[in-house]
């Protein structure tokens, strides 16, 4: 939440306007299974904050991201994260290769001492695997976001919403002459919908988010604080000859942060609450490829919370600048089931599992010309999953000009 907060900070308050471009390469190893043995890619990404005179400003950031994972198991879907329980699954899995397309853009006004904006984000994503299984999943997400403030006495009290709408096409095709493995979807972390096990190949997710956030805000050196409301609400349906709905996520989240802002450090605490519910489209037998609705349960209820740690730091130098940014976070998730099926128990417990998050990075801006910089970023993480005692780690090194 703190780079949100920080995002806007900038992008509506200050008055720097500045452009960055830079290049990324990123390496990690993991012993999490869904998320494969080891990982790495590149990235193209550029940002720009441009005052068009002392009342219009625009800004915007686009990216591209490719990324290759190995031996990944279990699950088939993007965003496996945001959609469980209800994901598509088989036991042969494989390494997969991943595209994302991201941009943000958007227009604010500051006149006197009222302060809007409006703002589009757009994330395209595609992965996929050579070998069979070969998922071939198609994510776009698109959200709209807006807010009005008031400034007064050096701060900005501010108002943002925002509403979007999700969708992923996660197709499985199999090109071997040896036969086909058996495809799963899961209606809890541990156990899958028998019924439509092992031949329907083809789903389709789609849902909205909306979401409400209050902010207070330093206009220069000074306090933050923000609480935060959103809603995901997803649903899957199967289109393998009966394009009926199995099952429907809604997730719950609130947050809410304290920080305090000067211009050469910040730090904050956050923490939050989501709740997490799964209801499952009971059928019973189909007819003439109809399937008819008997019943709509919650079969899966889960709820977590989260608290973390965020702060930056910028030491000027003779020649340039430092920037620190180190980060932590624990996530506890408390289970709404308890594992139903051999098949899928270690998956459940990974899905499932309390984690540890830290995170750190180190900037060095060098002045080449004027305004001028070019600046290295090394960025490093790490994820410690308490229970499984699985981690992950990843490395990036983020290279470009700013000006």
């Amino acid at each position: 939440m703190l780079t949100t907060i920080l995002l806007i900070l900038t992008t509506l308050l200050t008055d720097t306007a500045h452009t960055e471009a830079f290049v990324s390469g990123t390496y990690g190893q993991s012993t999490h299974a869904i998320l494969g043995e080891s990982n790495g890619g590149f990235g193209v990404h550029a940002r720009s904050i441009y005052d068009i005179n002392t009342t219009h400003r625009v800004f915007g950031e686009a990216s591209y991201d490719w990324n290759k994972s190995r031996a990944n198991h279990w699950v088939e879907n993007a965003d496996y994260d945001l959609l469980y329980p209800y994901l598509t699954c088989d036991t042969v899995g494989g390494g997969l290769k991943t595209e994302t397309y991201s941009f943000y853009g958007g227009y604010r006004m500051l006149k006197r001492n009222i302060v809007w904006h409006i703002a589009l984000r757009f994330r395209a994503m595609q992965s996929y695997r050579d070998v069979d299984p070969r998922p071939k999943n198609k994510v776009t997400d698109l959200n709209v976001d807006g807010g009005i403030g008031y400034l007064h006495n050096n701060y900005a009290y501010y108002l943002q919403l925002n509403v979007g709408r999700y969708k992923q096409n996660n197709d499985i095709k199999f090109y071997s002459e040896l036969g086909e493995s058996m495809i799963y979807h899961l209606v809890t972390p541990s156990a899958d919908y028998v019924r439509f096990a092992g031949s329907q190949k083809e789903s389709y997710y789609h849902g909205f988010r909306a979401g409400a956030a209050f902010h207070i805000l330093p206009a220069g050196e000074g306090w933050m604080a923000a609480v935060q409301y959103n809603l995901l609400r997803v649903t899957k349906e199967l289109h393998d000859n009966t394009y009926i709905p199995i099952g429907r996520l809604t997730n719950h989240a609130l947050s809410a942060q304290l920080g305090y802002h000067a211009p050469l450090w910040n730090a904050s605490l956050s923490g939050g609450f989501n709740m997490r519910r799964a209801m499952q489209y009971i059928y019973g037998a189909a007819v003439n490829n109809y399937y008819n609705l008997l019943d709509k349960r919650i079969t899966y209820a889960e709820n977590s919370w989260h608290i973390g740690i965020d702060a930056s730091y910028t030491l000027p130098l003779p020649f340039g600048k430092l920037t620190f940014v180190p980060a932590l976070q624990y996530i506890h998730i408390l289970r709404g089931d308890a594992a139903t099926s051999t098949r899928f128990a270690e998956l459940g417990d990974l899905l499932t599992d309390n984690r540890l998050n830290a995170s750190a990075s180190i900037c060095y801006f060098f002045p080449i010309h004027r305004k001028i910089n070019w600046f290295v970023r090394p960025v490093g993480g790490c994820t410690y999953y308490t229970t499984t005692t699985r981690h992950t780690w990843q490395v990036a090194v983020e290279t470009g000009i700013a000006f």
